[in-house]
């Protein structure tokens, strides 16, 4: 009799133990699993970084021998045969960064300018000025009303570390009216870019 309830009392400690030993093993199971996912959590945030930082789209503009300030002021109407005569604003766009990129090339307002001349009451309206943008490269050329294309100078692609040299001239039309008169314009060119693989969005 003594035996069995010896016996019975050493299963029942077997039993605990091996409970005690399955405890054990699941938290230790729990813990590699919730260190896994912090893990798999943490590699993937910092990759995600990582891609958007080498993906990034990045140009430069150069002005040879001028800043990136474009003006008409106290200007007179001329015609497209006189304004082609201009002397140009000249520039290069490079791709410096570390994909291709889609680019466009914009001539805007500059509002810095404006306040600076004290003239932002006196701004020219878009409608009069014309501008001959030029591809240096290939010789392909753009002329047009400023307000009829919001100022897009040229588009396309750059490889890695390719650049484009561009030229500009800037005039006011023949058929302006008198009220451009003490009217000024002051711009800046401005590059949207992305990489090759994207489109803008329109």
């Amino acid at each position: 009799m003594k035996k069995d309830i010896h016996n019975k009392q050493d299963s029942t400690k077997e039993i605990k133990k091996e409970n005690r030993l399955g405890l054990i093993i699941l938290c230790f199971s729990i813990l590699i699993c919730i260190i896994s996912i912090s893990y798999a959590a943490w590699t993937q945030f910092i990759g995600g970084k990582k891609i958007n930082q080498i993906t990034t789209a990045n140009l430069s503009i150069k002005f040879q021998n001028e800043e990136n300030k474009i003006s008409l002021k106290n200007s007179l109407p001329v015609t497209d045969e006189q304004g082609k005569l201009i002397e140009p604003y000249t520039f290069e766009v490079k791709n410096v960064g570390k994909i291709a990129a889609n680019y466009r090339l914009y001539l805007v307002e500059d509002s810095n300018s404006y306040k600076k001349d004290n003239c932002e009451k006196n701004k020219m309206n878009l409608s009069n000025i014309k501008y001959l943008s030029k591809n240096i490269d290939n010789n392909s050329y753009n002329t047009n009303i400023l307000s009829a294309t919001n100022g897009l100078l040229d588009e396309g692609t750059l490889d890695v570390g390719e650049s484009k040299s561009f030229s500009l001239k800037l005039w006011i039309k023949s058929d302006a009216k008198s009220d451009i008169m003490g009217t000024h314009f002051h711009g800046k060119v401005k590059i949207e870019a992305i990489q090759s693989d994207q489109n803008f969005n329109d």
